[in-house]
């Protein structure tokens, strides 16, 4: 996309949140706010999800989550009477979270802003398991956007249910440079006993998280030695407990190790020391994890969901999978653990393909031509 910037610097108001809590929002909008977009426009953030807020509360109607949601909605009031953005970029999920940003549209037409509405969760979620009644609710909501930025090519079928609207198709994207530097350690020529399988992200059945205990169960009645390990905060209460119980009935606590959220050096450790990065989710954007072991060069294995197949092409720089399916997961495992040329020359195109991809001042180049665009 061409880029145009005139000598005024477009003001340009971020909706969306930083962590805590953890999530794929909160590494997109400070992957932005440390990118050079603050020096292409005149850019001002607002946190629109309260910090305090656990994300295992996250989508449930209780008074706390309406009190939340009323200091978001204020703060994001108070930004754009401020400010006087001529963009308003939100970042949304699905559920309760866009009803809550439905508003904060509003309020930015009112005032004037073109907005350039941002979801990041899988359209399967967002769309089309709802009821026709909420797909009504959602046709005249989403319609308050001039714009919609939409994060993999599973978001495409949008354009036929609203032709009217602007479909940009924008991919998620990263500093790639500390996972890089991770890659050239990992290319050194040695290899993990056991093999190391690594997935970070949130702890759930909606991740597939109870389907790697599973297949860990299938690698050790075929005698394959490796270690799972799930680092992350568990996405609803109670799961990272009945996922323990289930690791300890089946025998495999030197199998499957549940680790805490890690951050930054941390973080690039457990890239440094994996084989194999592993995501089975049900549905799917497109995950900062993700890329961020493609980027240190591991092989995925993934499930051909939402928007994972953007990012994993298959046989290529991973395998895509059935979602659901224990024995899938456990056979590309055991493919790759048993194949090392496919697995260095996955390592290769993992790399290649982030690069490419999913660099954010690449990224930002086409953000900045969207956004001069929708005036």
């Amino acid at each position: 996309m061409q880029s145009y910037e005139p000598e005024n610097k477009l003001r340009v108001l971020l909706a969306g949140h930083l962590h805590p809590p953890v999530g794929g929002i909160s590494a997109y909008c400070a992957s932005l706010m440390n990118s050079s977009l603050s020096q292409r426009v005149d850019l001002r953030f607002v946190q629109t999800t309260s910090p305090s807020r656990p994300f295992t509360r996250a989508g449930k109607l209780t008074f706390a989550n309406l009190f939340s949601a009323a200091g978001d909605c204020w703060r994001f009031n108070r930004a754009v009477a401020e400010f006087h953005p001529q963009i308003v970029h939100i970042a949304t999920a699905f559920g309760w979270s866009f009803l809550k940003h439905s508003l904060c549209m509003l309020v930015a037409k009112l005032a004037g802003c073109r907005v350039l509405l941002h979801p990041h969760c899988s359209f399967q979620a967002f769309y089309t398991e709802q009821s026709p009644f909420i797909k009504i609710i959602l046709h005249l909501c989403i319609r308050l956007a001039d714009a919609i930025l939409v994060l993999s090519s599973e978001w495409l079928p949008l354009k036929q249910i609203l032709p009217s609207r602007p479909i940009y198709l924008l991919y998620n994207a990263i500093d790639l440079q500390p996972y890089l530097k991770a890659a050239a350690k990992r290319n050194l020529p040695n290899f993990h006993f056991p093999f190391q399988i690594l997935y970070l992200g949130h702890i759930g059945k909606a991740k597939g998280s109870f389907l790697l205990v599973e297949a860990a169960k299938l690698l050790q009645q075929q005698g394959e030695k490796a270690i799972i390990r799930l680092v992350g905060a568990e996405l609803t209460a109670g799961e990272i407990a009945a996922l323990r119980r289930e690791i300890e009935e089946n025998h495999l606590q030197e199998s499957v190790i549940i680790h805490s959220p890690v951050f930054g050096e941390e973080k690039i450790n457990l890239f440094e020391q994996a084989d194999i990065f592993v995501y089975p989710s049900f549905h799917e954007g497109i995950p900062i994890a993700v890329i961020e072991a493609m980027a240190c060069g591991l092989p995925i294995i993934a499930t051909a969901v939402g928007g994972l197949p953007d990012l994993v092409q298959d046989g290529i720089n991973g395998l895509l999978i059935t979602a659901g399916k224990a024995e899938e997961l456990a056979g590309a495992i055991t493919h790759l653990i048993n194949n090392e040329p496919l697995r260095r020359s996955m390592e290769k195109e993992s790399i290649r393909r982030a690069v490419e991809q999913f660099e954010i001042e690449n990224h930002v180049q086409d953000l900045v031509s969207i956004y001069y665009t929708l005036l």
